[in-house]
């Protein structure tokens, strides 16, 4: 039985096929917001009504440098995707186990299948295909990116069913949360009664205070910058017990006081600074495990790899989430533990994307994470 999408559902009094609005990544701090056809959908595939989709480090990367080594200019940029499901194959949602209607996230990932990293379980370091990322000449669709009005589904995209009863802007913290889930206990191996310092109060730090408070650890520090301290003020709103300024105390020994000596046993590098690597190699305890995420590419002279020698520190590098992760962050988000929504400082509508991104990417108006929305659909949440 065919199942290609109905066009009619797109087309205007006069026949003609509708387009619909997306933001589109062309350049260097250059966001413009074009329009586009909908793909055709058959068997195996779908189509997103988007919701909402959040603004993340890695756009706000992009969009200051003019792409990266992921971002595929011009693309339709966004990948924290909340939405509902507009048209499906019947293949499609046998697979994903959803129905037309039903609210979904999508993670980033569009894994081949076939890569080395997809064969061997590490099918986010697949960047064959990649939610905002895409350039918008690709064959099947220009609609590959959550900051736009529909978003196609790939066959081999990665889908999650959310609840209908909670807000998409809270939703799309997802990626944030699930992170800092993984990073803390996944892979920084946190236990109950564990001490763990998160270097860094933005969405990842804070998304890793849940993953700490949730992992049953006892003493949980964050340190930011002076300017950080509305979101180090959230982080203990989140759990965390003891806060501190990197650049106006000696976090090192505000550390050790803490914990009579011992140091932490999981250090989280959350933010884009050289120095959190070296500052991470002090803080962390004998036999810890240090998790770094920035990307920067300043790395300072004074990194002392005697002191991974002699405390037998475990130093690892993190990219993502597995997919069990988001399972559990939903689960997060939906119980309504946390105050989740002082976390949403900032929304935008679809038209004005650029000035969402510009905003994260500049950290203005004391944000903290920034939301692109569909206006035309919140009356329905």
């Amino acid at each position: 039985m065919s199942n290609q999408i109905d066009t009619t559902l797109f087309q205007n009094q006069k026949g003609e096929t509708q387009k619909f609005k997306a933001a589109v990544l062309t350049g260097k701090e250059t966001v413009e917001i074009l329009e586009f056809p909908m793909p055709e959908i058959g068997e195996n595939d779908g189509l997103l009504h988007v919701e909402a989709c959040g603004v993340c480090g890695f756009d706000s990367e992009a969009y200051l440098n003019g792409g990266n080594g992921v971002f595929q200019l011009p693309c339709v940029i966004g990948h924290e995707i909340v939405g509902r499901v507009s048209k499906i194959g019947p293949e499609a949602a046998k697979r994903w186990g959803v129905k037309e209607g039903d609210r979904v996230v999508v993670e980033e990932y569009i894994p081949c299948g076939s890569c080395r990293n997809c064969l061997t379980g590490h099918y986010h370091q697949c960047f064959e295909l990649r939610y905002g990322a895409v350039r918008i000449d690709h064959p099947k669709t220009a609609l590959w990116g959550g900051f736009a009005e529909y978003m196609y589904l790939h066959p081999n995209a990665i889908i999650h069913k959310a609840s209908p009863d909670v807000s998409p802007e809270l939703l799309q913290l997802y990626i944030p949360i699930s992170n800092g889930i993984h990073w803390v206990q996944e892979v920084g191996n946190a236990k109950v009664g564990d001490t763990v310092v998160i270097q860094g109060p933005g969405p990842m730090g804070l998304g890793a205070v849940i993953g700490a408070k949730e992992a049953g650890a006892e003493t949980i520090i964050v340190t930011g910058m002076s300017k950080d301290a509305h979101r180090l003020e959230m982080a203990k709103e989140f759990g965390a017990t003891h806060t501190f300024f990197a650049d106006t105390q000696d976090v090192v020994k505000e550390v050790a006081a803490v914990t009579d000596g011992r140091m932490a046993n999981t250090v989280i590098n959350a933010a884009t600074a050289p120095q959190q690597l070296v500052s991470s190699l002090d803080l962390a305890g004998e036999r810890a495990t240090v998790v770094h995420s920035a990307t920067d590419e300043k790395l300072t002279q004074n990194l002392m790899s005697s002191k991974i020698t002699w405390k037998l520190l475990t130093v690892k590098g993190v990219l993502g989430r597995p997919t069990k992760a988001v399972g559990v962050a939903l689960r997060v988000i939906e119980s309504g533990r946390y105050p989740l929504e002082k976390m949403v400082t900032h929304s935008y509508p679809i038209e004005q994307a650029g000035e969402a991104v510009h905003t994260h990417a500049y950290g203005k108006d004391g944000c903290i994470h920034v939301a692109v929305v569909n206006e035309s659909l919140k009356k329905e949440w």
